[in-house]
């Protein structure tokens, strides 16, 4: 054995052996919980000290921390900010106010990300050279009318324009997303851009590596952005020198320091992975075996789905990935030249005028290039687009609301959480009262179990009010998948929940008129078929502890 996988194999070993230790803390760290907790705690010591030591001055103190409670309630009620975030604080404000106060205005103005948002906002307007001009993108808008609408909201608000004339490929498993994106790699000619949340060792990233690292050596650029807190949070350093010994370059998203940090919560929860700027692959799978269904401790089964993209749109995805990659610079340090990967103002539509001549502009992808992939599918609309924490505007939500509105006869949605606020609800009963049949799959099972007994409370609005819900028996249903009358919808990373809606940078996209939606329609229906509905008896055969603590905490949700 060489030096170089002598040395593969310790690092190897080191990040095994802290892996396991940052699963057991992720779930810890990768909360404000822990933050609320601290805090309270300490003003109950403030109490206690005040009883021991300062009693004769606590009527005093009592007095001041109901009149600025009072003062700072009329405050929060005339802010802008969605009901379910008011009355969240109203319980730590009332109860606790100075640390309550403290701690809202704390998360409120998140100090920690500050220099971040600067960043991404900075960097967003400088690469504004690389999304299509406006009158470009209204061309496209005029050809399709029947989506105008969503592709001026995602234009206008995130920069993501409407791609026509690509062909899209719907996986409803890890397994066959997994074949199909390891085929693909082996393809690449001149760059492979991978970002995700959870990069773990095991059997999937061994088979990956041995991929880019022959890619590498035939000198393709191979990149690799992970989450420091999804994927091995106590190894992020290791896990990059890990990937330099198979020539890859990486980065960590917000390394993981154990001290207060207001933007914590702020992950990077995308799966992207761009190959030459012509395939591009995004879901809801993860690097780890669990996904692939080759390992798991948990779940019989692990259900994931996914999309492949061929055509002009991929252009969205590789510039979201180099945003994302660049932001992570050093301070100080320059951001790359973007076009040595992709083209400023891109066309929209495969033309036989773009150019060939420019190795890294998008070349014209033909019907025979899936000719061996029985479902491939010619796309007619395309819009990958991304969400992120610091744009104030709920793109991601926003997008499924829209398609809650135009949905004529069937909405269906697979999710593995289902936390949302009154808005949400009230769209999904408004499609019922309309005459929309709207159902959901959700897990059986949990994984993180305050979210679990949220979530059964929310499921119990729902059902209540015509929604039908259905519980995955078969292991546990982690896709991210919302389609509406066999016609439109989207696949991405985006789950029901205020960490995807809020807090987490999110990617997926919005097909119409694509056999890809027919197909995830499909996996719905055979999808049904592992599940047992949740009706108001099920509800209420539910444990008690678990509906109690999911009636407590659902008061808490917008802040975990």
């Amino acid at each position: 054995m060489n030096r170089k996988k002598i040395q593969r194999e310790k690092t190897k070993q080191k990040i095994q052996s802290k892996t396991a230790v940052a699963k057991k803390l992720r779930s810890v760290l990768y909360s404000r919980m822990i933050m609320v907790a601290l805090l309270l705690i300490v003003q109950i010591l403030s109490y206690v000290f005040f009883f021991l030591s300062l009693h004769r001055y606590l009527v005093y103190y009592f007095g001041v921390s109901v009149a600025v409670s009072v003062f700072f309630l009329i405050y929060i009620v005339n802010t802008p900010n969605k009901q379910e975030f008011k009355l969240a604080w109203l319980f730590p404000i009332l109860i606790f106010p100075i640390f309550g106060i403290s701690f809202y205005f704390t998360y409120k103005y998140n100090q920690g990300g500050i220099s971040l948002k600067k960043k991404i906002q900075k960097i967003k307007t400088w690469s504004k050279k690389f999304v299509p001009s406006k009158e470009k993108a209204k061309r496209v808008f005029s050809k399709f009318p029947q989506t105008k609408d969503i592709s001026n909201f995602l234009y206008t608000t995130g920069g993501y324009p409407t791609f026509t004339d690509n062909e899209t490929k719907y996986f409803s498993c890890g397994e066959e997303y997994f074949s199909d994106l390891f085929s693909e790699l082996k393809k690449a000619k001149k760059f492979i851009f991978i970002e995700f949340f959870i990069i773990e060792p095991s059997k999937i990233l061994d088979k990956l590596l041995s991929i880019l690292s022959e890619k590498a050596d035939s000198g393709v650029e191979v990149r690799i952005l992970f989450d420091s807190i999804g994927s091995v949070s106590l190894s992020s350093s290791l896990l990059k020198n890990y990937f330099t010994t198979f020539g890859i370059k990486s980065k960590v998203w917000l390394k993981f320091v154990p001290i207060f940090n207001t933007c914590l919560n702020n992950r990077d929860h995308r799966k992207i992975v761009s190959i030459d700027n012509k395939v591009a692959f995004t879901g809801g799978v993860n690097i780890t075996d669990e996904y692939a269904n080759i390992y798991s401790k948990r779940f019989d089964y692990w259900k994931d789905a996914g999309i492949k993209i061929k055509g002009p749109a991929v252009h969205s995805f590789t510039l979201m990935f180099l945003q994302q990659w660049n932001v992570q610079n050093k301070k100080n340090q320059a951001w790359e030249n973007f076009e040595n990967f992709i083209c400023q103002n891109p066309p929209l539509e495969n033309s036989k005028q773009i150019s060939q001549s420019d190795e890294f502009q998008i070349d014209n992808f033909q019907p025979s290039d899936f000719s061996s992939e029985k479902k491939s599918t010619q796309t007619n609309i395309a819009i990958p687009y991304g969400d992120d924490a610091f744009n104030e505007i709920d793109i991601a939500e926003n997008v499924y609301k829209y398609i809650l509105s135009k949905a004529q006869k069937k909405v269906s949605i697979m999710t593995p959480y289902l936390i949302v606020d009154s808005s949400m609800i009230d769209e999904l009963i408004f499609s019922v009262q309309k005459g929309v049949q709207v159902e959901i799959i959700v897990p059986k099972h949990y994984d993180h179990f305050i979210s679990f007994c949220v979530g059964r409370n929310f499921i119990k609005t729902l059902i209540e009010n015509g929604v039908k819900v259905f519980a995955y028996e078969k292991g546990f249903i982690h896709s991210k998948v919302f389609v509406a009358d066999n016609l439109f919808g989207t696949v991405g990373s985006v789950n029901l929940d205020y960490r995807s809606f809020y807090h987490h940078f999110e990617c997926g996209i919005f097909l119409y008129g694509s056999n890809s939606i027919v197909d995830a329609t499909e996996d719905f229906e055979k999808t049904k078929l592992d599940c047992s509905e949740i009706t108001v008896d099920n509800y209420k055969q539910i444990p008690f502890y678990i509906r109690a603590i999911g009636w407590v905490f659902r008061l808490f949700a917008p802040l975990l």
